[in-house]
């Protein structure tokens, strides 16, 4: 059997050598001199000293000092101290005993009672230890999830008459708190706000920590909390450790049914403050009907997704991607619905977060995914210009280790260029765990698959995201392109936004457009493509062919969504030869195309660098140029500058498209 440590502190040698000829045989003994060293000593062995014997009148911290240092450390806390002292010195005693010592041995020693004494102390304290293992959690001292849904089911069959309420506490975005301020600070937090909740409950209910920063409160609803200072402590009003501008959710089911086990009382309190989960003005949600109704319907599509999708209930509709310069079809975004036999059309809204919940997500995903491939492929049989279709992968998808080998599966099995098959991945799951996105979503790239960032602007990623995630579209949330098209400082904040996707080049496109006055703000702003019901309902397979049909597809090849590479070639049948146009603005390239494109042959760059880069390798065959002046990256006079300096490009004609004063047009 391991021998069990003890610490013994005492400045006189001679003490020391007669406790440690007492106990050695024992024990384990670790010795030190002074208050000082014990503390070191403590500190580097909490986990092993089963117990203290320690002196009072020591030099460099005494025994009283030593005793309130264990007491305000959580792990010294609980190892057990013997005060030894001069016989019949009760003052000494009291004071000892009032600082959280737990036994008290007068010298001369008795190595018969100090043996006894010690080995009852330990046994005591290991077994309280290990009833309170079974009772409560370890870190904070709250009860834990066991004992505390018997405690509740024992109040009831107590009190059986009375009415009671269950509570669920969590901290929003406790992750943040650890990242930012580390793991101890994170415990520290926890441990404040149990203390809060244990005064504020009080004699009037239990309190427990079940998992992380989850928290429960069970009372009878007639004996009232102190309801402001719980309010108190979910706003964040009340003193927290290191100033953290921390805010707790609450929900609170009214336990109606006391029959429902407390395990469904738990949970029917935490669906509660999943209400109002991300919103900032809301502390406490209760659990009512709508809840309940939301549960059964919920219950009821868990038990019916896997025959529909075995049936066939699952369709794929498509809403197509406008060029906004031209008005033609681009691409298409794929969507799922639910045509149920009896329900009808169920929204995507009812069933795509429970399946994100419940996990079926992935299995939905993939067969949507084989789905879009097969109709690629009719696409391409019927002899109809393909266009590039966007499919979701959920956060769910990302975490599959499989996420790659399955889309490269598909696109090699089917014969599709992975260039039709762009994957929509939303903001959201980018900002949660960025290095593994960029990880999984980098090795997609390599493959040649086309990367869309969704929803953008629907949370709170950093803008510096953009420049360090691997995705080559952006698309601009609905909820952010209604919301700030319409404002002043909005419209700013949007263009800002288009300016520097294109500056990373990246394209662009609008979600949610629904009227002309958006269109001619996104086409001021140079935007790239929209989406939308202005211009078209998500829609079945057969109309979306039809609608392509009805285009003429030589005109749309030039206009599908893809990766941004800086220039893209427009043939005349009877060229003059190229014409380079080097402008960052689209719809100034897009009118020099129109105008020009019966003459020359036409390549655009879209900033000095690239056109710089194509004239060099190009320089025989480009027969003038169009010039912007300000432009990112290199503007226009240090194009010009180049092309005169150079023997093969200083006699090309070039013109000046800009907007500038006449010190501009003299300089240029």
């Amino acid at each position: 059997m391991n021998k069990r440590t003890v610490l013994i502190v005492d400045d006189e040698e001679i003490n020391r050598i007669i406790l440690g000829k007492i106990l050695s045989r024992d024990y384990n003994l670790l010795y030190a001199s002074n208050g000082r060293l014990a503390m070191k000593l403590l500190t580097e062995n909490s986990n092993t000293i089963s117990a203290v014997l320690l002196d009072i009148v020591m030099p460099e911290m005494d025994g009283y000092e030593v005793l309130e240092a264990m007491r305000s450390d959580r792990n010294l806390a609980k190892i057990p101290v013997i005060i030894s002292s001069q016989r019949g010195d009760d003052e000494t005693e009291i004071k000892a005993l009032s600082l959280g010592a737990h036994d008290f041995i007068a010298k001369p020693y008795k190595n018969d009672i100090i043996r006894h004494r010690l080995a009852n102390m330990i046994e005591f304290r290991e077994t309280a230890a290990l009833v309170n293992t079974a009772r409560l959690d370890e870190l904070t001292g709250l009860y834990n999830k066991t004992y505390f849904q018997k405690k509740a089911r024992e109040l009831i069959l107590e009190h059986p008459d009375e009415k009671y309420n269950m509570f669920y506490l969590d901290i929003e975005r406790f992750k943040v708190v650890n990242d930012t301020f580390g793991a101890q600070a994170g415990d520290n937090l926890l441990c404040h706000i149990a203390a809060n909740l244990s005064e504020i409950v009080g004699e009037n209910g239990i309190c427990a920590r079940f998992n992380a920063d989850d928290f429960y409160i069970f009372n009878s609803s007639t004996e009232a909390l102190r309801e402001e200072e719980l309010i108190s402590l979910i706003s964040g009003n009340r003193l927290l450790p290191h100033n953290m501008n921390v805010k707790l959710r609450c929900g609170i089911y009214e336990a109606d049914d006391i029959a429902l086990p407390v395990s469904v009382m738990c949970d029917r309190a935490q669906l509660a403050a999943e209400t109002i989960k991300g919103k900032y003005d809301r502390y406490i949600a209760y659990y009512d009907d709508s809840l309940r109704r939301r549960i059964l319907v919920e219950q009821e599509i868990s038990e019916q997704m896997e025959g529909a999708l075995r049936d066939g209930q699952f369709h794929v509709y498509y809403q197509p991607k406008y060029e906004l310069c031209s008005g033609r079809i681009a691409g298409a975004e794929a969507l799922v619905r639910w045509k149920h036999p009896e329900h009808g059309m169920i929204p995507p809204g009812k069933f795509i977060p429970l399946f994100e919940k419940n996990g079926f997500i992935t299995t939905l995903d993939m067969y949507i995914w084989e789905k879009v491939c097969l109709d690629l492929v009719e696409l391409r049989e019927s002899g109809l210009s393909q266009v590039p279709v966007s499919v979701n992968v959920s956060r769910a998808d990302i975490y599959d280790s499989s996420l790659t080998d399955t889309l490269t599966g598909l696109v090699e099995k089917y014969k599709i260029p992975c260039g039709l098959l762009h994957l929509e991945i939303t903001e959201s799951a980018y900002a949660e765990d960025p290095e593994h996105i960029i990880s999984v979503v980098s090795r997609l790239r390599e493959y040649g698959f086309t990367i869309e960032m969704d929803d953008f602007g629907s949370g709170y990623s950093s803008l510096n995201m953009l420049s360090e995630m691997p995705i080559d579209v952006l698309k601009l949330d609905t909820r952010f392109i209604q919301r700030e098209a319409t404002k002043a400082a909005g419209k700013g904040i949007l263009s800002f936004i288009i300016s520097l996707a294109k500056w990373l080049g990246l394209s662009v496109v609008a979600e949610g457009v629904e009227n002309l006055e958006q269109i001619i703000t996104l086409k001021t702003m140079d935007c790239d493509y929209v989406q939308g019901f202005y211009y078209a309902h998500p829609m079945p397979k057969a109309d979306f062919f039809s609608l392509l049909a009805s285009e003429n597809n030589t005109e749309r090849k030039n206009s599908v969504i893809g990766r941004n590479h800086g220039s893209q070639t427009k043939q005349s049948d009877s060229s003059e030869g190229i014409m380079l146009i080097v402008d960052d603005t689209e719809v100034n390239r897009a009118l020099l195309v129109q105008t020009f494109s019966d003459r020359y042959e036409i390549v655009e760059t879209e900033n000095g660098v690239e056109g710089r880069e194509y004239l060099h390798e190009n320089a025989g065959r480009v027969a003038i140029v169009m010039l912007d002046l300000l432009m990112p990256v290199m503007d226009g006079f240090q194009v010009l500058k180049q092309i005169r300096s150079n023997e093969l490009t200083r006699d090309l004609p070039v013109i000046v498209t800009s907007q500038g004063d006449g010190a501009s047009e003299a300089r240029a």
